[in-house]
């Protein structure tokens, strides 16, 4: 077994060249914000926790690499740490262990520690709770998304959390071209006239297929799809686990699942359907999708109105990482540009869109469930907003008869036309997609 001191004077000398190749020239937005934290602490030293959790292949283990080597670039080196815990796992080292030992024989005087992949340890909220108290580091940190799940409430109350989601469009044009463009969504949902920067349709089609994961970038789709798809069995049969006791029999029968529920009529299906279809009981349906919802995979789109309709109305089931939807209907031979594909895409992009509104506004998202209702109510404060989505015919009925039963001001319809409106504006749907 490796010796902490041993590993800690050899592994110092090597981090730079280990971590280098993650250390990508763009930046996700949440990095700069990270970035800030890091020239607080260097000012001030006071020290944090950060828990950065979220889904795989959104670019957690990059955020950590282009903050340790901004973290070099300001102080001494050997002052900024990484590790990453299912690496400590396979070679026998503790964390507590290995971060006392860099202590002594590094004396940092404030140190910067980047831990990777906590959820590797089994007492990863305990030894961190250890680290906020006692050992003086400013700790940023990521996991899977699950990692919320098993925190100790002492830990919560300490730590700062901050979610990464896959990219919206602007971001992801950011990435790409290193170039910003305005913001549209709060004028949209203003129902207020825009104006917006021509950008080729070919690549806001891209990222409605691939663009959300930050690693497509680098990839042609077909390669993209692979990745995703091989990134999608380890979610399954690892992430699922830390969040419910499934049985490999179980976690098989989550794949056809996820393959229902991207189905564009998969929104549609009702637990009891799900059952019957999967041969699953009712409660390991609902516990799947919670599992999954949990995972950052997918979110719940609950019926509009009192607590007890949105029980007892089956929800509307998005999905969260929506280029995971289009590398499932690729493995199952969907062709993926055709317009009935597309629609669907958007519906689960602009459901994306809205449900990060809702945490960033403290909302809340719902779905009409009479018969010819709109596809979704968001609610900002006092006010209701109806939105429906499609490439096909513009239904200004829907939106209108929504509007009526549930006492809302303002509805939009997002799809080929542009059309504002005293209570119901039209917007096309690639000014939506660019707008956040």
């Amino acid at each position: 077994m490796v010796h902490p001191n041993d590993f800690i004077l050899e592994y110092l000398g090597k981090l730079p060249t280990l971590i280098r190749p993650y250390n990508k020239l763009r930046k996700r937005y949440l990095y700069h914000q990270l970035k800030e934290k890091i020239d607080s602490y260097l000012s001030n030293g006071r020290e944090d926790t950060i828990i950065i959790s979220g889904l795989r292949g959104t670019g957690k283990t990059t955020i950590l690499a282009q903050l340790y080597f901004y973290g070099i670039s300001r102080i001494n080196p050997n002052e900024v740490i990484y590790l990453s815990l299912d690496e400590l796992q396979l070679l026998g080292l503790d964390l507590l262990e290995v971060l006392d030992t860099y202590k002594r024989i590094i004396k940092p005087e404030r140190p910067i520690l980047l831990l990777d992949e906590v959820q590797y340890d089994e007492n990863w909220d305990l030894k961190l709770k250890v680290i906020h108290d006692k050992m003086k580091f400013l700790t940023i940190t990521t996991g899977s998304s699950a990692v919320r799940l098993k925190e100790s409430p002492d830990l919560a109350r300490r730590a700062l959390h901050r979610e990464l989601y896959s990219m919206t469009f602007r971001e992801y044009y950011s990435l790409k071209t290193g170039r910003e463009i305005p913001e549209l969504i709060h004028n949209i949902l203003s129902l207020k006239e825009v104006q917006f920067s021509p950008i080729d349709e070919e690549e806001i089609v891209r990222y409605m297929k691939v663009g959300g994961l930050p690693f497509a970038l680098e990839m042609p789709e077909w390669e993209a799809y692979e990745r995703i798809l091989s990134m999608l069995d380890r979610i399954i049969y690892r992430d699922l686990r830390e969040i419910h006791d499934f049985d490999v029999e179980t976690l098989d029968k989550a794949i056809h699942l996820l393959v229902l529920l991207a189905n564009p009529k998969g929104e549609r299906f009702s637990y009891e359907k799900l059952s019957k279809s999967l041969n699953l009981a009712k409660g390991t349906i609902i516990k799947l999708i919670d599992s999954l919802e949990k995972a950052s995979l997918i979110h719940r789109i609950p019926a509009h109105g009192s607590i007890v309709k949105g029980i007892r109305k089956s929800p509307k089931v998005k999905f969260l990482a929506v280029p995971v939807k289009s590398a499932i209907l690729y493995k199952i031979g969907l062709l993926v540009d055709s317009e009935e594909i597309l629609g669907s895409l958007l519906e689960d992009i602009v459901a994306f869109y809205l449900y990060l509104l809702t945490k960033l506004r403290m909302g809340r998202l719902s779905y009409e469930p009479a018969r010819g209702g709109a596809d979704f109510v968001l609610e900002l404060g006092d006010e209701k907003i109806v939105i429906e989505v499609g490439l096909g015919k513009a239904k200004k009925s829907q939106v209108k008869r929504t509007m009526e039963r549930i006492g809302a001001e303002k509805g939009i319809v997002v799809g080929k036309k542009y059309e504002i409106g005293e209570r119901v504006a039209f917007y096309p749907w690639q000014m939506f997609i660019m707008g956040f």
